[in-house]
């Protein structure tokens, strides 16, 4: 069984029966909704792990609510009628995870439900990620210093390189600050090497310049 709970807001009853009875069937739990202001408010009140909302409703549009959804960090996908790709536009720049278009197929309906869901906690993760990041990164140079160098040498972005440090500081039960203090230590005694190494071969070079016999010009006897 899922543990996902699905709000669902159509004001046609006999679409909104047919999607809460494909959801159930699939183990989610289903909150109803039949116009826009309960939509609003159920979505607040509730905070459902996906909202299904149907962009044509009655005392508020559908818009309004996707607008208000998406400004409190509420995933939802949006159901439209065949032919509107004005409103599947204007859906997606509005947030919209994802559309559903009517007269809808209940046999896509449980996978779009999964692969929307899955995507919102992507984004969750990814603005968790950011959020902790930006709080280290102001609260600890050495965190900042170690980000920019991995970021550097290993091709990576601020985020998979904020995000690897956090790992191996979870892996090992520390506080990701002195993770990244270990790191910087360790890449200054790496480039420390590296230059001591450097300069070797360029004195190396020197000298092996240094013993080579000056060649005299030959004459040729006539």
């Amino acid at each position: 069984m899922n543990s996902f709970s699905i709000l669902v807001a159509d004001d046609n009853q006999e679409d909104l029966d047919m999607i809460t009875s494909g959801l159930k069937s699939a183990g989610f739990d289903v909150i109803q909704a039949t116009d826009g202001v309960q939509a609003e408010r159920l979505a607040h009140e509730q905070r459902p792990d996906l909202t299904i909302l149907d962009l044509r409703m009655p005392l508020k549009d559908g818009f309004e609510v996707a607008a208000s959804l998406h400004t409190a960090d509420l995933p939802f996908i949006s159901l439209t009628s065949y032919g509107e790709e004005e409103m599947v536009q204007r859906a997606t720049d509005a947030g919209s995870l994802a559309y559903l278009v009517k007269p809808l197929d209940i046999e896509q309906l449980v996978p779009a439900v999964q692969s929307a869901l899955t995507r919102a906690e992507e984004m969750r993760q990814l603005k968790e990620s950011m959020e902790q990041m930006d709080k280290a990164l102001s609260q600890g140079r050495e965190i900042s210093m170690a980000v920019g160098i991995l970021m550097e040498r290993c091709n990576m972005t601020a985020i998979q390189a904020f995000d690897a440090l956090r790992d191996e500081a979870r892996s090992q039960r520390r506080k990701i600050a002195d993770v990244a203090k270990e790191y910087l230590a360790a890449a200054e005694a790496l480039h420390g090497l590296s230059s001591r190494l450097s300069e070797r071969a360029r004195e190396k070079t020197q000298r092996a310049s240094k013993r080579v016999p000056k060649r005299f010009p030959t004459r040729t006897v006539q």
